[in-house]
């Protein structure tokens, strides 16, 4: 299912230099305190305040494997955040959440995660929840959503409120990391390269007898 500008605005060109494997993130954006236009144009999003507010706080990975540090970004009820990656990442992709209690608090939180390779369309990957998911060994839960092909950026939706009506949440989905595999584009070997120049030989050698 594709989501047609469910984010429609540019990424900030600002760096993330947190996280062990921050160098595959060239750009993130979120509506938290902001105006929201440049996600889902749904006005401000309040995210906790202090530094639930500070995407910094997100720990990146692109090699497949990472941990949270208990640092973590608030996305506010409803509030979102995109992520551009460059090289794409293919697979799969973890997020750990953080709650304190785990799945017995009553601050019960859901994300949708999206995927898209132009910042505009949008594809639904899948939910994640801090009722499920895996214990990561600090006060977070790891979920993991797999996905087929590539992307270049991920996009996360708050989804609290309609999941659980009776959550006590009041800054939405917490995300402590991320966890990706990054991929390369994959070049056309020689022979592809060799073939595609002899079929252009064989269209103009054509013209020349045609004329």
């Amino acid at each position: 299912m594709t989501i047609n500008k469910l984010f429609y605005g540019a990424l900030t060109a600002a760096m993330l230099m947190g996280g062990t494997a921050g160098a595959a993130v060239v750009g993130i954006d979120s509506d938290c305190g902001g105006t929201g236009t440049a996600l889902t144009g749904a006005g401000t999003v309040s995210c906790g305040g202090g530094e639930r507010d500070n995407t910094g706080n997100i720990e990146f990975f692109e090699n497949g494997v990472g941990s949270g540090d208990d640092d973590f970004f608030s996305l506010g009820l409803g509030g979102t955040l995109v992520v551009e990656f460059d090289p794409v990442i293919a697979g799969a992709a973890t997020v750990i959440e953080i709650t304190n209690g785990g799945a017995s608090s009553n601050h019960k939180e859901a994300v949708r995660i999206f995927g898209s390779n132009d910042g505009i369309n949008f594809d639904i990957l899948g939910v994640a929840d801090n009722q499920g998911g895996i214990d990561d060994g600090t006060r977070g839960t790891s979920s993991t959503i797999s996905f087929a092909g590539s992307y270049a950026f991920l996009g996360f939706l708050d989804i609290s409120k309609s999941v659980f009506s009776d959550t006590r949440s009041s800054d939405g989905f917490d995300i402590d990391a991320v966890v990706v595999t990054s991929v390369a584009a994959v070049p056309l070997p020689a022979s592809a390269l060799l073939l595609l120049g002899g079929v252009a030989g064989l269209g103009a050698m054509r013209g020349r007898r045609k004329s």
